[in-house]
């Protein structure tokens, strides 16, 4: 997978390319672990951190050959999702870097934000990344801005019109692509230029914008019910796994320009989708998802199409926790922002092959071949050792079940399917295994 991923990667120099897979290999096949335990000696962790300093190495070249997989990857697909979202890291605990600026408002928190967008299939197969932008907040904007200042000023908001021009220049000419992102990108002009540049989108609406019949709210809230049916809810930090009774409505609505553009637009036609749960339980808040689109909605089919494509969005924040969680990207020390970006860049790439495990972990009839998820000769035999099985004939599916078992997936009608920390740490076993497996085999053939 490092090789495939990273292949095609230029840095320049032919070294500087081997060092990029020596050093993708060693955090892949320990990724929960720090830089000196995922490299096998001092030599080679001098050598991760020369690396990343080294001012040939950037994160654009380093992202780019994955950028470019991502997209022979889309071309295979009749619909693409665009999933855009940013996140923050936490550089806090270091405050020796250089570079860095706050991210949230009480200016306590130190680091860097990322925006990423995302390329899902329409049956929310992971395909990778479009684009990562890295930027930091240096100064909060006055409290006494005044409109000509806050007109005049770069905005943070334009992530999402390059997130979307840059997923129009790597897929163009695909004929269905959706970007997809939540309430962060219900902005009057970003959805005006997705309509321009002739892609699709799901976002979920976060203000009572002005119509030409009222307000979006007042509108939605009169549509027609078209139907119902069940959602299930992921677990969170704040809630708990469940399943909930929804009804959904939809219209279309004529979206005014808002005054704050200082401009008169078009009324935009969109559709929407409304999501609302019937009776949640008590003192929990109830599901209640207010869409806009550009898909079809005449048809209750169509509107969960509409609601399957927004579910597809849970997958960025997938990515977001694999980062943080699987490869504890906010533990790593460096000197400046610039290495950082480029262990993130790395890092974003590898996080792509978890969340594949994880996909066809979940849907395992959606896999075609063992060698798309990476398995070698050696890792087979050494799964069949472990885990004898009745005949040769292993699926993808069941050989992800045995990474899963490694890792310490049970595997009872009530575990579901393994998740991603449990993949991780069963190919971290894996790979263990084989460098022995490996080793005993040299060793035999000098015996």
């Amino acid at each position: 997978m490092v090789n495939h991923e990273f292949d095609g990667v230029n840095l320049g120099d032919e070294r500087l390319r081997k060092r990029c897979l020596k050093v993708a290999a060693g955090i892949q096949a320990k990724p929960e672990k720090s830089f000196p335990k995922q490299t096998e000696s001092a030599n080679d962790l001098k050598g991760l951190y020369r690396f990343f300093a080294n001012d040939q190495v950037s994160h654009r070249e380093l992202v780019r050959p994955h950028i470019n997989r991502t997209v022979q990857r889309c071309r295979l697909e009749k619909v693409v999702l665009v999933v855009q979202d940013t996140s923050s890291l936490n550089f806090a605990k270091h405050p020796g870097v250089t570079d860095l600026g706050y991210i949230d408002k009480s200016e306590r928190k130190y680091g860097m934000l990322f925006h990423n967008v995302y390329a899902v299939s329409g049956d929310r197969k992971p395909l990778g990344l479009l684009q990562q932008q890295v930027f930091v907040r240096k100064t909060k904007v006055a409290k006494n801005e005044t409109k000509p200042q806050r007109l005049a000023r770069k905005r943070e908001s334009e992530k999402w019109e390059k997130g979307l021009l840059a997923s129009q220049q790597e897929l163009s000419p695909h004929p269905k692509v959706i970007q997809v992102a939540d309430r962060e990108a219900d902005i009057y002009t970003f959805i005006e230029k997705i309509q321009e540049v002739g892609q699709g989108f799901v976002i979920r609406c976060a203000q009572n914008r002005s119509t030409l019949n009222g307000t979006v709210f007042t509108e939605i809230g009169r549509a027609e019910i078209r139907g119902g049916g069940q959602i299930e809810i992921a677990r969170n930090g704040r809630r708990k796994k469940r399943t909930a009774q929804v009804r959904i409505q939809s219209c279309t609505v004529q979206i005014r320009a808002p005054q704050a553009v200082n401009r008169k637009g078009p009324a935009l036609p969109v559709n929407m989708v409304m999501v609302e749960e019937e009776n949640p339980p008590a003192n929990i808040e109830g599901l209640c998802w207010m869409l806009l689109t550009s898909e079809p909605i005449e048809t209750v089919e169509d509107c969960w199409t509409v609601i399957h494509y927004y579910q597809s969005r849970w997958l960025i924040e997938e990515f977001h926790k694999g980062l943080k969680t699987g490869f504890n990207l906010e533990e790593r020390q460096l000197q400046t922002k610039t290495q950082l970006e480029k262990v993130l860049g790395m890092f974003s790439v590898l996080t792509y092959h978890v969340l594949l495990l994880r996909y066809y972990a979940k849907f395992p009839s959606g896999t075609p071949t063992t060698s798309d998820l990476g398995f070698n000769k050696d890792q087979i035999e050494i799964l069949k050792f472990k885990f004898p099985q009745p005949d040769d004939n292993l699926t993808p599916g069941k050989l992800l079940f045995l990474v899963a078992r490694l890792g310490g997936f049970i595997g009872r009608k009530s575990d579901g399917t393994p998740g991603w920390i449990t993949l991780m740490r069963g190919m971290y076993d894996l790979l263990l295994l084989e460098h022995g497996f490996i080793t005993a085999k040299i060793l035999m053939g000098k015996g």
